[in-house]
């Protein structure tokens, strides 16, 4: 239902209920209503507007709170039996085989609920020359539907669980502006627009220590975990040892010691955490420049944060592919596990990459993945109008485009040309993994428009 006054104040509500068959029945109906409110300060106080234009020329508060439902695909929460009636059993004839997949069913899964509280405004000042578009959300994620693997002892490897409450919050910030803006119609124009957003998703309520959902239970290959108190998805893995201090470990043979499993104060028992593919924040740079006939655009995309498993790296430091001086020999900072003293053991060049970089702790495979990037280029050409008069088309246009031209994530080895944009553990919540995974690709594309 949706209710306005005088075209200045806004209120719409909305309720909505599903029924899902996959769930049993306690947990099968969800009820999630929403509401939003908004309010145009400029269509009720007239004296707000700008006289001239070159101020203020419209704004808009707007508030609204609301919920979603996520229901898991598939039959997950009962178990079945594949039946095989004409098996080879050799002397005997034809056998019948009954078998049950890995995955465990969980009777007691429940939906997920999203709830959002969103507040923002919208402005556009300067002869609407500038707008300006800010949204401020509160996020809170209940029961979450995620893939959670089992000991093989159990007879099954994996089941789907709830992770009990996600909370966090994000900013989204939209900045357009007309540069130039002619006032003829084939003049030179050039407008910009900014996003920036940022967001934190944090695991504040879960009865396991862990819950590894993404990646690998393998502590040597690492994975994406919820961990009460740590944002959702943190890299957890084999990482260097650590004393009571905090300070590394170093063994014997002059190499990092390592540890897959530490307990925390309070008692739980967790794979080390050792880094967040979440990044601090996403900026994009859009523009878009018109004259005459002609369109050029481009967009400059912009990730700061965010960690990255590299593999890649890894491999090419441990095998000597991009290190131009190895004759260098290292003294890893630390204490020596055998006399309790800062560590005295000099190793070669090689050991240092090979034994401990490429085939160490993954701790030391971790690189910030920020990265700047030419993300799209375009040029486009329209036929004039009067070339048009005597045929059957009313516009042609020839595009030319490029995307991911370059990019730069220069907070890892230059030499390596490494580039983090890559889906390490494939589809999925997954993220912030490289397994050796092919670089990504530049594309370039023509295309023809034509209307009639």
């Amino acid at each position: 239902a949706s209710f306005d006054y005088k075209d200045y104040a806004f209120l719409t509500v909305s309720g909505r209920n599903d029924w899902v068959s996959n769930l049993p029945s306690e947990n099968n109906s969800l009820f999630y209503p929403s509401a939003s409110l908004s309010f145009i300060p400029t269509a009720a106080f007239e004296d707000l507007k700008s006289a001239s234009g070159k101020g203020l020329n419209y704004l808009k508060f707007r508030a609204g709170i609301g919920q979603s439902a996520g229901f898991p695909q598939g039959y997950p929460t009962v178990n079945t039996v594949n039946q095989t009636t004409q098996v080879n059993g050799g002397a005997i004839g034809s056998v019948i085989t009954n078998s049950i997949s890995g995955f465990q069913a969980n009777p007691d899964l429940k939906p997920e609920l999203l709830s959002e509280f969103e507040l923002g405004f919208e402005a556009l000042f300067f002869d609407r020359r500038i707008n300006l578009d800010v949204s401020y959300y509160d996020r809170t994620t209940r029961d979450l539907i995620v893939f959670k693997p089992l000991a093989p002892s159990t007879g099954f490897t994996q089941t789907q669980s709830n992770v009990g409450k996600v909370e966090g919050d994000g900013l989204e910030i939209d900045l357009g502006i007309d540069v130039f803006r002619s006032e003829e119609a084939d003049g030179f124009n050039w407008n910009a627009a900014i996003n920036f957003t940022t967001n934190k998703q944090i695991v504040t309520e879960q009865d396991d220590d862990q819950i590894i959902y993404a990646g690998s239970t393998a502590a040597f290959l690492g994975g994406n975990a919820a961990i009460r108190g740590e944002q959702l998805g943190v890299i957890v893995g084999r990482r260097i040892a650590r004393d009571a201090d905090g300070n590394f470990l170093v063994n014997g043979a002059g190499n990092y010691a390592f540890e897959d499993n530490i307990v925390l104060d309070d008692g739980r028992s967790i794979t080390p955490i050792i880094g967040n593919p979440n990044p601090d924040y996403i900026m994009n740079w859009n523009n878009s420049i018109s004259y005459k006939n002609f369109n050029f655009s481009f967009q400059i995309s912009h990730t700061v944060g965010g960690d990255i498993a590299s593999s890649t790296i890894a491999t090419l430091l441990g095998r000597g592919l991009i290190v131009e001086d190895r004759k260098n020999t290292f003294i890893l900072p630390g204490i020596s596990q055998a006399t309790g003293q800062a560590n005295t053991l000099q190793i070669n060049n090689s050991q240092y990459y090979f034994s401990n970089l490429l085939f160490g702790p993954k701790e030391l495979q971790i690189y910030d993945a920020s990265v700047i990037r030419l993300q799209e280029v375009s040029l486009s050409y329209s036929l004039p109008k009067k070339i048009l008069d005597k045929t059957p088309f009313g516009s042609v246009s020839i595009t030319a485009s490029g995307f991911n031209l370059w990019y730069d994530a220069y907070n890892t080895p230059d030499a390596a040309n490494f580039d983090p944009n890559v889906a390490g553990v494939g589809v999925g919540n997954g993220r912030g993994f490289d397994y050796l995974n092919g670089p990504s690709s530049k594309r370039y594309g023509l295309s023809v428009k034509l209307t009639f």
